[in-house]
């Protein structure tokens, strides 16, 4: 394996591990993200299946998957799954960051908890562009 796939195949599978487990066990997804269903409105943990299990489960497996097939699709496809991967996780640091600057005097966001997941979603989402920020200057 070429070593600047390395980051972006292990992000994947800890992607593809989040989501299977959210998939599961929807309540260990919320807990992750520390939110709940709201008891006015039936199906809410659908959305824990949904969003942070199958949507991370099978967008991260999109990344494997073009990994194994990169003889047969070329690195362009692991650098497309890859960016886009990446750029859900970047996003989420953003709004994460964005949540702590404007929210934090109304609903005290600037927690430990959100400085640790801005540098984990922001690991995962570099990790994820690696073959992208690699081919940068080639």
């Amino acid at each position: 394996m070429e070593m600047v796939l390395l980051p972006t195949v292990l992000a994947a599978l800890v992607g593809c591990a989040m989501g299977g487990a959210s998939l599961l066990v929807p309540r260990w997804g919320a807990s992750v993200v520390r939110l709940q269903p709201d008891p006015r409105w039936k199906g809410g943990w659908s959305e824990f299946r949904a969003s942070y299990g199958g949507a991370f489960l099978l967008g991260h497996a999109a990344v494997l998957l073009t990994y194994a097939m990169r003889f047969q699709a070329g690195e362009a496809a692991l650098m497309g799954t890859g960016f886009a991967m990446g750029a859900l996780w970047m996003g989420m640091a953003i709004g994460r960051v964005v949540s702590m600057v404007a929210d934090d005097r109304e609903y005290e966001t600037r927690t430990a908890y959100n400085y640790v997941a801005v540098g984990f979603e922001s690991l995962m989402g570099l990790a994820l562009w690696a073959p992208f920020l690699a081919h940068i200057g080639r």
